[in-house]
């Protein structure tokens, strides 16, 4: 009888957070977060020279491929840290869990808690960055990964130091407390949301921090050009020429030299000079039309890689 009423019930409804694991699975989310951090890395490099990187059309693919020098060094200095953090957990877990060692728990519980309470808080100024934090603080450190990566990482410190101290503080009888674990799994978001909010910041500082190393370094990763154009091109960079070639080389009587190219999308060049200009960076956008006629003149020089030269858009 009993065996008749277990097979008669009807099956349990999923919950939301199972459905939704169907949808939102590891690895959708790491693929999600690749392709923001490639987008802001590549919209912080060409907004360094003024073009929308939703100008230059952008495939998918081409955002991905910008998410290793966004990610590297943040992910391998959290990845060192997390073993370091973890071997220094569990040494000291070990040593305070001994019954002798009860002061010193309750001590070090309290000195975790307060130290972590003050660095979390330190987190509004670091996200804010009020006027005043900009010019005691963030303009005090190096640009590049000193600025970017420094102040959330003492956010993100205390938020480790408060879940140390929860652990320590509820002690092994009050673990499986509801409480503490709501405590904890909140702790656990807040961290999750410095490292991500770290991680952008230092993907659009590396954006900007590679523009202005090929800027300096006259654009030598970036394809060399001749531009045959029906009218001449304004140069308003002494480093652009244009030949007038005489009507004998119509339709394209003048030959322009001098470029490399930034960028490309369907409609559109994106060029710069061959040579960063001491007035400024300059950019020139060409309509892509049958007014224009460009011939690649070699590769790169460098590594020639990533979407830099004639790769975007294509």
């Amino acid at each position: 009888m009993g065996r008749e009423q277990v097979t008669g019930q009807e099956p349990e409804g999923k919950s939301f957070l199972e459905k939704a694991a169907y949808v939102v699975t590891p690895g959708t989310v790491v693929f999600g977060l690749l392709y923001y951090f490639g987008s802001t890395y590549w919209s912080a490099y060409y907004s360094y020279f003024g073009v929308r990187v939703s100008e230059l059309e952008f495939s998918t693919q081409d955002h991905l491929l910008g998410s290793p020098d966004a990610l590297f060094l943040p992910l391998w200095i959290m990845l060192i840290l997390s073993i370091l953090g973890l071997l220094v957990f569990r040494l000291t877990e070990r040593r305070l869990s001994r019954p002798e060692a009860e002061t010193s728990r309750r001590l070090v519980y309290r000195v975790l808690a307060a130290t972590g309470a003050v660095l979390l808080l330190l987190g509004f100024p670091v996200f804010l960055e009020p006027e005043w934090w900009r010019q005691a603080v963030t303009l005090r450190l190096d640009p590049g990964w000193p600025r970017d990566l420094v102040p959330p990482f003492f956010v993100a410190l205390g938020v480790v130091m408060l879940m140390f101290a929860l652990y320590l503080g509820r002690g092994p009888h009050r673990r499986r407390d509801r409480y503490w674990s709501s405590a904890e799994g909140l702790l656990i978001a807040v961290l999750a949301m410095v490292v991500f909010f770290d991680m952008a910041r230092y993907a659009y500082g590396a954006g900007r921090a590679d523009a202005l190393g090929d800027a300096v370094h006259d654009f030598r990763n970036m394809t060399p050009v001749l531009v045959h154009s029906r009218t001449p091109i304004s140069p308003a960079s002494p480093d652009i020429s244009c030949t007038d070639r005489g009507k004998a080389h119509q339709p394209f009587r003048f030959r322009c030299t001098g470029f490399r190219v930034l960028g490309k999308s369907s409609t559109r060049y994106f060029l710069v000079p061959w040579r960063r200009q001491r007035g400024g960076d300059i950019t020139f956008v060409l309509r892509d039309d049958d007014s224009i006629h460009v011939e690649v003149l070699g590769r790169a020089r460098g590594t020639g890689g990533g979407l830099k030269g004639l790769a975007p858009g294509r």
